[in-house]
């Protein structure tokens, strides 16, 4: 009996070096084969690298933009001054702006523009500024909700603009301007 398992162990390891033998003579296992699929996984593992390089720059700018808004956000608040309401339309050949700007003298009233940034300053008057021989400590507010102080709003246009003909208006405390925009040259280029 023990003859018998013998040979049975025999038969199975020649039987294993015979099937060995036969799977290291298949083509997959070939040198070439192997260096060929090496030579294409190198090729799609750098092409996913510079894709997802690709990718980290464009988050990376993507931030940077993100933290200019924040910053500015905060700049408005932080300088004291409170933040002017506007609407800002595209008429296609120009931009429409209007603010609002209750109670502000025409001449406390700034428009500036730098690149494609324009920046509305005013002064708004206080509620008791205009009521006469009041001071402070005379009266006592019951309901203090409208702003008062230096007010300022910066948009970033997203176009550049003709500064020389913008046209502005003033009228029952709303400041309209219409900001024609500057035409893109659109440039045929001949290669020879």
């Amino acid at each position: 009996m023990n003859k018998d398992i013998e040979l049975e162990k025999e038969e199975f390891k020649k039987e294993k070096e015979s099937i060995n033998k036969e799977f290291i003579n298949k083509e997959f296992i070939n040198k070439d084969v192997i260096d060929k699929h090496l030579k294409i996984g190198k090729d799609i593992a750098g092409k996913v690298a510079n894709d997802f390089g690709q990718t980290m720059d464009d988050v990376v700018l993507n931030l940077k933009s993100i933290r200019k808004d924040v910053d500015s956000k905060i700049k408005d608040y932080t300088d004291n001054f409170f933040k002017i309401n506007i609407d800002l339309l595209d008429l296609g050949d120009a931009f429409y702006l209007k603010a609002d700007l209750p109670g502000v003298e025409k001449d406390s009233i700034n428009v500036e523009i730098v690149d494609r940034d324009l920046t509305i300053q005013g002064y708004f008057t206080g509620m008791c500024e205009d009521v006469g021989g009041l001071n402070d400590k005379e009266h006592q507010f019951l309901i203090k909700g409208r702003n008062f102080g230096n007010a300022k709003r910066t948009v970033t246009l997203p176009q550049k603009i003709k500064v020389d003909e913008i046209k502005g208006e003033l009228n029952n405390g709303v400041l309209s301007l219409t900001l024609p925009k500057i035409e893109s040259k659109k440039v045929k280029i001949n290669f020879n």
